[in-house]
């Protein structure tokens, strides 16, 4: 039943990584100790890459005013600079603009896919639209206003930076002690009580790896 649910998994979220693969065979492959660490191993990875690199607006931004100042119309700088941020979602932005949709329709989605200065980007789309204005310099202050705001977060990420350890030390201890009780055979003689020992371990363990995913969550909003 286990592998079928793996390769259930495995077929729903495609693996393109060799890590992938491995996190999903680790449950047959490993002991279940060892695949606990391989699961919170990969849960912190997860975390850690789900985050878009902040200067990719940055040099969208920055990118549409160049295009803009060498003479491109806004729809069609619009359109260039979005390879300038593969991990942003301006995906609907190039199709509107490629499709010949109102500006202000843009300018609606353009607020939507950029999380640091879209409703200010948005305001200036429009704005272009509706008066024909020129508005390479607002896309460059634009870009500058966010490299501000993310080195204002990187020294409030540094002052905290104590508070973040801290999160992770508590995070680990409790799966760090789940770990060395598995290797070290005490889950296995309260998984040979009979009924109650392998319901109490179930319990035990999952309290302690959701007590830790969370206490990640939390550190993760420090940072």
């Amino acid at each position: 039943m286990l592998i079928v649910c793996l390769v259930a998994v495995g077929v729903a979220i495609a693996p393109r990584r060799w890590w992938e693969a491995l996190a999903l065979g680790a449950p047959v492959l490993l002991p279940w100790w060892m695949s606990l660490l391989v699961v919170a191993c990969g849960i912190g990875v997860v975390l850690r890459k789900s985050r878009p690199d902040p200067y990719q607006e940055v040099a969208y931004l920055q990118a549409v005013s160049a295009e803009l100042q060498a003479g491109r119309s806004l729809r069609q700088a619009l359109i260039d600079a979005s390879v300038r941020a593969p991990d942003l979602d301006l995906t609907r932005v190039v199709r509107l603009c490629r499709s010949g949709r109102p500006m202000t329709e843009v300018a609606t989605v353009t607020a939507g896919a950029l999380p640091g200065t879209g409703r200010l980007a948005g305001a200036a789309v429009r704005i272009a639209a509706e008066s024909g204005g020129r508005v390479s310099t607002a896309f460059a202050t634009l870009a500058g206003i966010q490299a501000d705001r993310i080195e204002l977060r990187r020294e409030v990420r540094s002052a905290g930076s104590s508070a973040r350890a801290s999160v992770f030390v508590l995070a680990g201890l409790p799966v760090f002690g789940l770990l060395f009780a598995g290797a070290s055979g005490m889950l296995a003689e309260l998984m040979a009580m009979g009924r109650v020992g392998p319901i109490l371990v179930a319990i035990g363990s999952a309290l302690l790896i959701g007590g830790a995913t969370v206490t990640l969550l939390i550190g993760r909003k420090l940072s």
